[in-house]
């Protein structure tokens, strides 16, 4: 005789409709109870509230809402497994959301949340869209289970590969809300725009955002905001044309005189850029100002250097200019600098770490075929691969103020200079021997990038991004 094996009866089997029902409000309502209750510092948000004030209102289609971790006794405390994942829209425009929930992560092996954000990032690749990365682990250590006795592990379900976050076609967004360490922090250091709060920590319970962060905020909400800036100034579609992000643009909040020949970086910010919508990687006030901005519309990743004193380029602002260089290159998105600096920092020139972030910048302004402007406004350069914009490097134009002091040399006019030693006595030399693509005056500076923005911006259809994510040390002569 043959025996057969029995199936197991779900308690669930008899229940009714109603019944049913009430189990899934149970189960929303206990998801619920999980975010709120729990102890915040200041400025801090819930898992939920955070992409509930990130994303628009009612956008957010849950993926595994309901999930739980492999480990049944610990199912309880272990709401979404610590990963909360979806779709939405930020400002109209589709993206993934992955959420760490820490609480949540201190009960669970989180083999569950792994493949639910594989999946979502899996997901994202293939259908070209941003991902905003909302990180919070937990410094507890996790409890240990029995390895054989969770149903992912004993292959009830298999582990989803993870895919290359390297073939991405659009941008990586992370906000470090709390602990960003391990695999998760290698997710978030690769990160077009990282943005973290004060309350981050990198690598260990007590490493400081500053370091590694290119914004750092005080509160969840202000990193969020400046994340929802940050994606309503890149194009709209990843695989259109670029065209103006608005048909009414704010306009210019300063206007420039002629004879203000001076103008720190927040003055040419303020005369240049739109009156909206930007995203600074340094202080306002900053003699390196570096960051993404509209100018009539049209999106612009920009380094803005000025004022009195100059100052020589640090290791600091070498980083966030590659930042803003890698913009231009994976969106082609136009580039535009301004420049009247003493040049590089020669103490920090010598650096390894200086010297891999220029190369940085080089690769990604040789790469790009957006738009590339420089205006030489004070001390510059006009050749080579000086990291501003020079021949060497592809700009379309290289503008001047009649108070430009070029270098009409090559890389030994790079490091720092004497301030009390111009490169020249003027425009006038670079001029002759047609390094100089134009003579223009400070109140006339926004209506010429605008005109180039128009004649080179539209129709540069976006091709595939992250094309080479290797990074080779260039010759910078």
């Amino acid at each position: 005789m043959t025996t057969r094996l029995k199936r197991h009866v779900s308690p669930e089997k008899n229940l009714t409709m109603a019944e049913r029902l009430e189990r899934v409000d149970q189960e929303r309502a206990h998801i619920d109870a999980f975010d709120r209750d729990r102890d915040l510092l200041p400025g801090q948000l819930t898992p939920r509230a955070r992409i509930a004030e990130l994303v628009d209102e009612g956008s957010f289609l849950e993926i595994g809402a309901f999930a739980k971790s492999q480990h049944r006794d610990a199912a309880a405390e272990t709401p979404a497994d610590g990963a909360i994942t979806g779709y939405a829209e930020i400002g109209g425009r589709r993206v993934v959301v992955l959420a760490e929930d820490p609480v949540a992560l201190a009960n669970t092996d989180a083999q569950v949340g792994k493949n639910k954000r594989n999946r979502m990032i899996s997901n994202a690749i293939y259908r070209r869209l941003p991902i905003v990365y909302l990180a919070d682990d937990t410094a507890q250590e996790s409890p240990e289970f029995d390895m054989h006795g969770g149903f992912l592990l004993s292959r009830v379900a298999d582990q989803l590969p993870a895919r290359d976050i390297a073939e991405r076609e659009a941008p990586l967004i992370t906000i470090a809300c709390g602990l960003c360490a391990g695999q998760n922090g290698s997710l978030a250091v690769r990160s077009d725009l990282l943005v973290a709060t004060t309350h981050a920590r990198f690598g260990a319970s007590d490493g400081s955002p500053d370091a590694v962060a290119d914004v750092v905020l005080e509160s969840d909400a202000e990193a969020i905001a400046a994340v929802q800036r940050f994606l309503g100034t890149l194009p709209e579609e990843l695989d259109t044309p670029l065209e103006p992000l608005t048909s009414s643009p704010a306009g210019p909040t300063n206007i420039l005189l002629d004879e203000y020949m001076d103008a720190t970086p927040e003055e040419q910010f303020e005369s240049i850029f739109d009156g909206e919508g930007a995203v600074l990687l340094s202080e306002i006030d900053a003699s390196c100002l570096v960051g993404l901005g509209r100018i009539e519309g049209f999106p612009v990743a920009f380094v803005l250097t000025g004022g009195t004193p100059r100052a020589p380029l640090t290791t600091a602002d070498m980083k966030r200019i590659a930042k803003a260089a890698s913009w231009s290159a994976d969106y082609q998105i136009p580039f535009l600098s301004t420049q009247d600096t003493l040049g590089y920092e020669m103490s920090n020139a010598a650096m390894p770490e200086f010297m891999f972030a220029a190369a940085r910048v080089v690769e990604a302004l040789r790469a790009s075929h957006a738009a590339k402007i420089t205006i030489i406004t004070g001390w510059g350069h006009a050749l080579g691969d000086f990291a501003l914009g020079g021949l060497g490097t592809g700009f379309d134009f290289i503008w001047c103020w009649p108070s430009a002091r070029l270098g009409v040399t090559d890389s030994p006019g790079y490091l720092a200079r004497d301030p009390e030693s111009p490169p020249s006595d003027g425009p006038w030399e670079a001029a002759d021997l047609g390094l100089v693509s134009e003579m223009i005056t400070p109140a006339d500076t926004r209506s010429w990038v605008v005109r180039a923005l128009r004649l080179l911006g539209p129709g540069r259809a976006l091709p595939a991004a992250h094309y080479d994510r290797g990074q080779q040390i260039h010759d910078m002569t």
